[in-house]
């Protein structure tokens, strides 16, 4: 069994340029290892900007350093996490750009698809590189380089497969994918009503442009080694039922109800909401739950809880856990994923106190309550439920 999060972004290569110009210039290779590694308690992570010329670089520049090292099964090992390189791709996609992840076993292997794809983009140096070509010969060239692919946060408004270009991945894809990222805003139940994604496995990945967001969300994935080949298999076998998202709560994801910028609210009537009851523009920013709730095509049980899903808060979101407190607890306990999975209520109340105790044991327990996040603003952390 291993934790994974394979949606982290480069902020700067090591020669200082801008990757991913969003993303904190924290965010460096060396860096991203250490902390998935050693605060997060990752073992296996996505570096989706290792198309970058810098980062190839820095790639290099570790395997000389020793820091990492290439693995047998693919992939590269520095300690007890695998690092998979890959890259993020904006596509056209019929009415609107999707994103897409592609991974490979190797850099060798990503360069090679690099060389295939060269003539498409424009600068090879940035993160989400807009390709033009078709997704279709796209697919193709990632699969010729032995690598897989799936959409990345496939329900946003923002360059979401299904939350812009269509109803159905069938009618604009080749083939549907062995995997696909849910992003932010949208859970397992979620997904789940969409019926073409019945054995496709349903991952939760951070789109981390900070170190602090890095396993934000996060998938335990039950394979017997750590390393790309393995987890390539369980994709393509669509293991679906040995995976377990962590992940927060659609409601405080950034785009799950649809929102006004013109009145600057989010709409919280019954979805879907297309329009703003009270400008009455149709220039909105529609909600995940309001687009799932256009295209959901089968029955699925709203009220009863999905093992396969839990709700989590990451600990430096949770109210009362500032930097200091956040600190005390990776010392005693190690790693955030080591305080969720292991800490009890009599080991945390010496390092937190009473207060902030018990509302980590309630983030552990799901018994949490959220305002509702929409149109890039994300919900916060309302209530415990007693």
């Amino acid at each position: 069994m291993i934790y994974a999060d394979f949606h982290i972004h480069i902020g700067r290569s090591l020669n200082g340029k801008a990757v991913k110009i969003t993303a904190s210039p924290s965010l460096t290779l060396p860096e991203i290892i250490k902390v998935s590694s050693k605060v997060k308690g990752l073992n296996m992570i996505g570096i989706v900007d290792s198309h970058s010329l810098g980062v190839r670089r820095d790639f290099q520049e570790l395997l000389c350093a020793g820091m990492i090292r290439p693995l047998s099964g693919g992939g590269y090992g520095a300690g007890s996490l695998t690092i998979i390189p890959g890259m993020e791709v904006e596509l056209k996609v019929r009415h609107g750009h999707a994103h897409l992840l592609a991974f490979f076993p190797s850099m060798n292997h990503l360069e090679k698809h690099l060389s295939a794809i060269q003539p498409y983009a424009r600068n090879w140096q940035l993160s989400s590189q807009k390709l033009y070509m078709e997704i279709g010969e796209w697919i193709e060239r990632v699969e010729e380089a032995e690598g897989i692919w799936f959409p990345a946060h496939a329900f946003t408004p923002h360059k979401g497969i299904y939350g812009i270009c269509c109803d159905r991945m069938r009618d604009v894809l080749p083939k549907l994918p062995q995997a696909l990222e849910m992003g932010l805003s949208s859970d397992r139940r979620m997904a789940r009503g969409v019926s073409e994604l019945a054995g496709t496995v349903l991952l939760s990945n951070s789109d981390a442009h900070s170190l602090l967001n890095i396993a934000r969300e996060y998938n335990e994935i039950r394979i017997t080694e750590n390393s790309f080949s393995e987890l390539y298999g369980f994709l393509k076998e669509g293991k679906d039922q040995l995976i377990k998202n962590f992940g927060i709560h659609p409601k405080m994801g950034k785009y799950y109800r649809t929102y006004c910028p013109q009145c600057a609210k989010i709409i919280e009537l019954d979805p879907p909401v297309g329009s703003c009851p009270y400008c009455k523009t149709s220039q909105v920013i529609m909600g995940v739950l309001d687009r799932v709730s256009q295209i959901t095509d089968t029955e699925i049980e709203r009220d009863e809880a999905d093992p396969q899903y839990v709700y989590r808060v990451p600990l430096g979101w949770l109210p009362g856990i500032g930097p200091k407190k956040y600190e005390l607890l990776l010392q005693r306990f190690g790693s955030e994923l080591d305080v969720y999975h292991q800490a009890t209520l009599d080991q945390l109340i010496p390092v937190l106190g009473e207060t902030a105790a018990h509302t980590v044991i309630k983030a552990q327990e799901g018994k949490l309550r959220f305002s509702t996040g929409g149109g890039g603003i994300f919900g916060k952390v309302s209530d415990i439920i007693r």
